[in-house]
């Protein structure tokens, strides 16, 4: 089983007190079942031994997500997780999220957000009780996305060139027709800090999104007739923690 994190880096790693600071989850260990590309803004250099490869590149996270997918091999990898550079987690955490994921056939997924993390997603915020749950939402920061689905998300570029990532991840499971899994028997921390880019674009492009490029999507791949997304978030089953 081969895994890959892509993370456009534009900070140093940060840490949390919840999580082993020796092993944060960007650290080139072979104890992980994953590894680690980076892509850097501008001119910022991430500190050696925190990426397995390293490109350099331009541009929101979402349009470098499909410069990587139109250039690199991802066909021998099972999940490709899709990461902000600020989240905080370790590799034991990463390790068992994915093992969950694999074992419980769940093709989109994430860890679940620790108290304190910047979420106003209740959904995802952890709860220790379960081991993990089957959602119709992930939160576009950290998601693993399995490689058998990347076609359609190269497919949804075709009818939009996401940049923000607002709206996106709102509609991902219902675009491929899949549903999420959120991984609580461990938890990633998600810090709060002030968006780099115009939240005033970011809230239009989520409305082109949901009203626009979701039923043109869905009209034109399945020969669905869905009209703009108001699904609301829901959690359909969970596994108890044992």
């Amino acid at each position: 089983m081969r895994n890959i994190i892509f993370c456009p880096v534009g900070i140093p790693i940060a840490y949390h007190d919840a999580y082993d600071k020796d092993n944060h989850w960007r650290v080139t260990k072979p104890t992980r079942n994953y590894e680690v590309i980076a892509y850097t803004y501008n001119d910022f250099q991430p500190d050696l031994g925190t990426y397995d490869i390293l490109i350099r590149d331009n541009g929101y996270k979402w349009e470098l997500v499909k410069h990587f997918l139109e250039t690199f091999d991802y066909t021998d990898y099972d999940y490709i997780g899709f990461w902000d550079d600020d989240l905080v987690t370790d590799i034991r955490s990463v390790n068992r999220a994915i093992e969950i994921a694999t074992k419980n056939n769940l093709k989109l997924f994430q860890l679940s957000t620790i108290a304190g993390s910047d979420s106003t997603h209740r959904i995802l915020h952890q709860d220790l009780s379960k081991s993990y749950s089957v959602t119709n939402f992930n939160e576009g920061m950290g998601q693993f996305i399995h490689s058998s689905l990347l076609d359609n998300v190269l497919r949804f570029f075709q009818h939009h060139n996401v940049k923000s990532g607002w709206g996106f991840d709102l509609i991902m499971s219902s675009i491929m027709k899949e549903k999420c899994g959120v991984i609580h028997e461990v938890s990633m921390y998600h810090p709060g800090k002030p968006s780099y880019y115009d939240k005033s674009a970011a809230h239009a492009e989520m409305e082109k999104i949901l009203n626009e490029v979701y039923p043109n999507f869905m009209k034109d791949v399945y020969g669905e007739d869905v009209g703009p997304y108001r699904e609301p978030q829901i959690e359909y089953e969970f596994t108890l923690k044992v």
